[in-house]
């Protein structure tokens, strides 16, 4: 697993499958940057950005890379009806390959992103650290 750091969360990424853990409040505030597939986090994330998941009846029973425990399969939220791997014992979500897109998708159809100004958008488009995170 290599790591990541989200400002003051940590992202853990398998180079193998390409899928990712996080903790909820990281995953939120990921999903609330009005658009990640621009930002300086997409070379890290391209590929569970853009990946196709398999289908849900193709998927199997993962233990948690944090505690060992049992994921359980359930719908992200109530308005997101994509299944993720979710550990109760240490409150984690696993995204698989793909699911972060799917999820990015979801979040910008219900709440388009706002265009970031002038400015903002330069340093973005000249790969600086973006200030909406």
């Amino acid at each position: 697993m290599n790591t990541i750091r989200l400002r003051d969360s940590l992202v853990l990424l398998c180079p193998r499958c390409e899928g990712s853990l996080y903790d909820e409040s990281t995953l939120e505030t990921l999903l609330l940057q009005p658009d990640i597939r621009l930002s300086f986090l997409r070379p890290t994330l391209l590929s569970n950005l853009a990946s196709p998941h398999p289908p849900e009846e193709q998927r199997n029973r993962i233990a948690c890379p944090v505690c060992r425990e049992d994921m359980s399969r359930e719908p992200y939220s109530a308005e997101d009806q994509l299944f993720v791997d979710r550990c109760r014992a240490c409150d984690k979500i696993w995204l698989d390959d793909g699911e972060l897109g799917h999820l990015c998708t979801q979040r910008e159809l219900k709440t388009p992103p706002v265009a970031p100004g002038f400015f903002e958008g330069l340093r973005r488009l000249i790969g600086l650290t973006p200030r909406i995170l």
